[in-house]
């Protein structure tokens, strides 16, 4: 029993000095005694000792206003000899911070003058990390929660282990000094240098949009992405996109991991309003939504017209279309396959396309590059040279090198780039809808393609027979039902209703009430029921696709429905020929004339 009390009482002494050790002894203290007893050793003169001697520990503070938000710094209650240059040697914390003439610090009559002096700049604009913390734990950022953890110093626990060796390195922080140093290579930021020019060859500034810089629209808005994210997830949504986020449609660019890294302190040295930036120099980027800055990056190609199709080439390849589209052995798996694109379409179209994607195909996600008109001509010269080999014969092998991409493995529409396109690829598995339409109207969708969308004109690349083999291997594999005769429907041949605008009106009444759910008020396909169904509803104001249907198959389709979709009948609910025909009526006036794409001038 005495013995039990005797080590419980040991205990209990052994915890309550602990607690006293670190209520009374901080670490920042026993470093500030360390470096008083060191300094006293070293001071020369009676004053400078008589100084030292009545310094007792304290916290010391510095509070900066000058850059951004006002931040509070006490790192230097650690870091007390931060600016005694007798202790370079030292070991941190007690230690010199380091002289740079290449950050702009002087020798003036044998002494250093620091540009950046901490009584005016603090330690985490530059460093980032936690200034209000004393304990190196919270300070330095090791805490989850912390946003801003010392930039190359502190890893985090949570970080993926595979990543976290390459996020350290003093070169990070070149991050925030670009904060205020955005000159383009500016000498003391190379990576920044060399990130940002990444971000426009690699065409990331298609689709992000950074303040200042580039105004892309599809992918997130990375104007102060560096404030957001930790490096750890900078770098893995660079490295390996669906890594990060399932549903990325980033494509994956392999890239190398002085490049990645290059990326990663580029972006984080994005943190909104740039403390250097002038609101002029803002006004004139977003006139100019960054055209010249990407001129000013990437430099502009001598097109050379005897080499055109040569230079086209190899701006196809460094421009990075590959990261999104198939070419060759190149495969970004997210975009259509370029490598019949000389069949597929004509030189305007191409030209058009490149230059405004969605001039030519209204719901294309490819962003607009802010190439020279000579590029686009080359590059469109090169494309027109691509007429790929011709397929196996037999209809399973056409299949699987022309329809599979989009179509899917097993023709359910899901094929690897389906999510990346609208309208999504259709579903040829519902016999409902296979066996509803007339063979001949299949095989010339096979050849004729469907305009507007990512829908091909085979055409040129299979004659009659094959685009009926193809089809049969579809309707015997994979929809799985024999074909059926046709149902004989009463569908006029032309519009019974003239155009006009109190048909427009009615017709809009219509759609408002029947409609608007599934397509949307605007028609774009985008109404409140469309987040539940697949495939989307027909985005409406795709001109080029409602012009190339004729008003008979809009009637079907409004009278009798889309079999194998959502499309409902609506001559069972009482819509008569005539209202159809004021929807049609409708339909096609929100739908103006296409201008350019197929219809631009030839290029010389």
């Amino acid at each position: 029993m005495r013995l039990a009390l005797a080590i419980g009482t040991f205990f209990i002494l052994v915890i309550h000095g602990v607690v006293f050790y670190n209520q009374f002894g901080h670490p920042w203290e026993r470093n500030q005694n360390t470096y008083f007893d060191q300094a006293r050793v070293l001071a020369k003169t009676d004053t400078e000792k008589a100084a030292l001697a009545a310094r007792k520990p304290r916290i010391e503070q510095i509070v900066v206003s000058n850059f951004g938000e006002t931040r509070v710094d006490r790192c230097t209650t650690c870091h007390i000899a931060s600016d005694d240059p007798r202790f370079s040697s030292h070991a941190e914390p007690v230690k010199t911070h380091p002289y740079s003439t290449a950050m702009g610090d002087q020798q003036k009559n044998g002494k250093w003058d620091r540009r950046h002096k901490f009584s005016e700049f603090g330690c985490t604009v530059c460093h980032d990390g936690q200034g209000r913390g004393l304990d190196s734990e919270y300070s330095h950022g090791k805490d989850e929660y912390w946003p801003d953890p010392l930039l190359g110093y502190t890893t985090q626990d949570h970080w993926r282990k595979d990543f976290a060796p390459k996020l350290r390195g003093k070169e990070y922080m070149q991050a925030n000094c670009a904060q205020c140093h955005t000159e383009i290579a500016f000498p003391g930021t190379p990576l920044v240098t060399k990130g940002r020019e990444l971000f426009f060859s690699s065409n990331c500034y298609g689709c992000h949009r950074i303040e200042g810089l580039s105004d892309g629209t599809i992918g997130p808005d990375l104007s102060d992405v560096g404030k957001k994210w930790k490096l750890d997830y900078l770098w893995g949504r660079i490295a390996d996109p669906k890594s990060i986020l399932a549903t990325s449609i980033m494509p994956k660019f392999n890239l190398k991991e002085e490049d990645i890294k290059a990326l990663v302190v580029f972006l984080k040295s994005r943190k909104g309003r740039n403390f250097a930036e002038t609101e002029i120099q803002r006004f004139k980027v977003k006139l100019t939504g960054g055209a010249e800055l990407v001129q000013a990056t990437i430099k502009p190609v001598q097109i050379n017209p005897a080499e055109m199709v040569k230079q086209g080439e190899k701006l196809v390849l460094d421009r990075a279309c590959t990261a999104c589209h198939k070419l060759g052995d190149r495969d970004g798996g997210i975009a259509p396959d370029l490598s019949f694109e000389g069949l597929l379409k004509d030189g305007p179209w191409i030209y058009e396309h490149f230059k405004n994607p969605k001039s030519t195909m209204p719901d294309s996600i490819m962003p607009a590059f802010r190439f020279t008109d000579d590029e686009f001509k080359a590059m469109t010269a090169y494309l027109l040279t691509l007429k790929g080999t011709s397929p196996a014969t037999n209809g399973e092998g056409i299949y699987k090198a022309l329809c599979l991409r989009c179509h899917g493995e097993k023709g359910d529409g899901h094929g690897p780039i389906a999510e990346h396109l609208d309208p999504y690829p259709r579903d040829l598995t519902k016999a409902g809808f296979m066996n509803s339409k007339p063979e001949a109207r299949l095989v010339a969708s096979i050849r004729n393609g469907v305009a507007g969308t990512s829908m091909p004109a085979w055409g040129k690349l299979l004659n009659e027979e094959q685009a009926k083999a193809v089809l049969g291997h579809i309707q015997t594999a994979i929809t799985k039902e024999p074909r059926r005769e046709l149902k004989a429907r009463a569908i006029p041949e032309k519009n019974p209703v003239a155009m006009g605008k109190e048909s427009v009106d009615r017709g809009e009444a219509i759609f408002v009430n029947r409609c608007a759910g599934c397509h949307g008020k605007k028609g774009d396909g985008k109404g409140p029921n469309s987040l539940d169904i697949l495939p989307k509803p027909r985005n409406l104001r795709n001109a080029f696709f409602v012009d190339s249907v004729s008003d008979q198959r809009l009637l079907e389709s409004i009278l009798y429905g889309v079999q194998g979709t959502p499309m409902p009948s609506w001559i069972n609910d009482g819509l008569t020929n005539n209202d159809a025909g004021d929807l049609v009526n409708f339909i096609r006036s929100i739908n103006p004339k296409p201008k350019g794409g197929q219809h631009a001038a030839a290029i010389q």
